[in-house]
């Protein structure tokens, strides 16, 4: 057997592999698509979501600020 048909195999069988994934899991009704089947309260969520996007914008995008701007931008961590 040739490397090409061994690689189409692999590829063919991991295809599969990911389609029968996708067909068992997916949802059966659109409350399925909210967090935790929307067990999660909103306002939980939403500080979820908030605490994770400010810890990013905080510790990644401030400082290449202060970085690429120097000391005068450490003003907007404040804001």
């Amino acid at each position: 057997m040739s490397q090409f048909a061994i690689n189409m195999m692999f590829v063919g069988a991991s295809f599969l592999l990911y389609i029968g994934i996708a067909v068992w899991a997916r949802a059966g009704s659109t409350k399925e698509f909210y967090v935790a089947g929307g067990g999660v309260n909103p306002i939980t969520n939403g500080m979820a979501t908030a605490a994770d996007w400010m810890s990013a914008a905080s510790f990644i995008s401030m400082a290449g600020l202060i970085a690429a701007g120097g000391y005068a931008n450490s003003s907007f961590l404040m804001g």
